[in-house]
C-alpha cells in the first residue's frame, strides 16, 4: 500500500513537470514598468521583457470601475510595440471605496487623504489583465476586499516618510510597511501586490 502511494505521488510529479518547463521556457512582453509585476511574474518562471506603454489613463466620464481597468489594460496591451510571436500581458489596477476611485496619488498630500480614508474601512483593489499575441486577445479583472485598520495620522506621516507610493494606486503597498494596516483580505494577495498570477497564467496559457 505505501509502495503504491509513493508510486502515484511519483506518477502526479511526473505529470506536472511539463507544465512547469513550458512556463519556464515561455517569453513575455509587460506592457508596464510596476518592479512588482514584473517580479510577480519571473517567481513564476516566466522570461520577462519589460516594454512599458504611454497611454492616456483618464477615464471616460461616467466610466464604471471595471470598464476602465478593461480598456486601460486592453490600450496598453495593443500599444505596446511587441514581436507578433511573444504574448503581450499588460494591467490596470485601482482602488476603490463607496463610490470613490482611487488610483495613483499625485502628491504626498493627495496620498495621505487617501490613507486616511482607507482608514478603519474595507476597500477593494480591482485589476484588469489582459493578455494579447497576434491579434488575439483575452482580458479578465480580479477583486481583492481589502479591510484596514484604524491607522493614525502618525502612522500614516512615518509610513508617507518612508516608503515610495506615488506609483501605487490608494497610495500603499501591502508588501511593504502597509502591511501592518491590514486588518483582513479576502481574495488573491497577489492582486493587491499588483498583478493575479493564476488567472495571467491560465490567460498565457489559453492564448497559445
Amino acid at each position: 500500500m505505501n509502495q503504491s502511494r509513493a508510486e502515484h505521488r511519483m506518477h502526479a510529479i511526473r505529470a506536472v513537470k511539463p507544465k512547469q518547463r513550458y512556463h519556464t521556457q515561455m517569453e513575455i512582453i509587460l506592457a508596464s514598468r510596476s518592479p512588482r509585476r514584473l517580479t510577480l511574474l519571473q517567481s513564476a518562471g516566466l522570461a520577462v521583457e519589460v516594454r512599458p506603454s504611454h497611454i492616456d489613463e483618464t477615464p471616460f466620464p461616467g466610466e464604471s470601475v471595471h470598464a476602465i481597468v478593461k480598456r486601460l489594460s486592453r490600450e496598453k496591451a495593443t500599444a505596446c510595440n511587441a514581436p507578433v510571436d511573444r504574448p503581450v500581458i499588460a494591467a490596470d489596477t485601482l482602488v476603490t471605496i463607496g463610490n470613490h476611485v482611487l488610483g495613483q496619488p499625485r502628491d504626498l498630500k493627495q496620498a495621505k487623504t487617501m490613507l486616511q480614508q482607507l482608514s478603519g474601512a474595507e476597500h477593494q483593489v480591482i485589476t484588469g489583465v489582459c493578455v494579447y499575441l497576434n491579434d488575439r486577445l483575452l482580458q479578465q479583472h480580479v477583486v481583492t476586499c481589502v479591510r484596514f485598520r484604524t491607522v493614525s495620522s502618525d502612522e500614516i506621516d512615518t509610513y508617507l516618510a518612508h516608503n515610495d507610493v506615488l506609483d501605487k494606486a490608494g497610495a500603499y503597498a501591502v508588501q511593504g510597511g502597509a502591511a501592518s494596516f491590514i486588518e483582513s483580505i479576502d481574495g488573491p494577495l497577489d492582486n493587491v501586490i499588483g498583478l493575479p498570477v493564476r488567472v495571467s497564467l491560465q490567460m498565457l496559457s489559453e492564448i497559445r
